[in-house]
């Protein structure tokens, strides 16, 4: 995804988005470093250690709306398996107007745009997440628009590098905030955790 920023309107200053735009500039040079130095079995290490991680606070959803990675982001590969075994597991379709739709992992049914309203919890990608749970996607808004849809109480969390975790960044009113965040490192909630 590109630098598209759908950080605009009224009340978005440019300063604002210029500031988020070299975030993520940074993020993303960050990543490919990571990822071209990194090894196979490192990568898959880390899918077994978040895997570890999240299992307890997912063990109870019936169905988990989670993503696909990028070869940039931290491997999800071992979790979304467990989840197939234990339950419904949804993950996005990014359409043309950069919202998102959902497509049952299981049968590749696509479920619509109100299908993240099926999901106990959701597992959202990030760049970045601020101390406050801020947080920084790939500037296209597309989990701002999709988040409001999901069932009142419905827990995200991110899922960064720990080096990504407590990132300075500007905010929009529109940035959806998140209620835990996953890393190697840890499950750390900023809100009430899952029961």
């Amino acid at each position: 995804m590109g630098d598209n920023d759908a950080s605009t309107g009224p009340g978005v200053n440019a300063a604002s988005r210029e500031g988020k735009r070299a975030v993520r500039r940074q993020l993303r040079a960050a990543r490919r470093a990571r990822r071209d130095r990194g090894e196979t079995s490192e990568r898959e290490a880390d899918g077994q250690r978040l895997l570890r991680l999240a299992e307890p606070a997912l063990r109870t959803a019936s169905c988990v709306a989670t993503f696909e990675p990028l070869d940039t982001e931290s491997n999800l590969e071992p979790l979304n398996a467990r989840l197939l075994e234990n339950g419904r597991v949804i993950v996005p379709i990014t359409l043309e107007d950069l919202d998102l739709s959902w497509r049952d992992l299981a049968t590749g049914e696509d479920l619509g745009k109100d299908a993240i309203a099926l999901a106990d919890v959701v597992v959202a990608p990030a760049l970045a997440i601020g101390a406050r749970g801020e947080r920084l996607g790939q500037g296209g808004g597309c989990y701002d628009r999709a988040l409001p849809r999901r069932r009142e109480g419905t827990p995200v969390i991110a899922v960064v590098f720990p080096d990504e975790f407590g990132v300075d960044f500007p905010t929009q009113a529109h940035d959806e905030r998140v209620d835990a965040v996953l890393t190697v490192n840890g499950l750390t909630w900023l809100r009430e955790p899952l029961r």
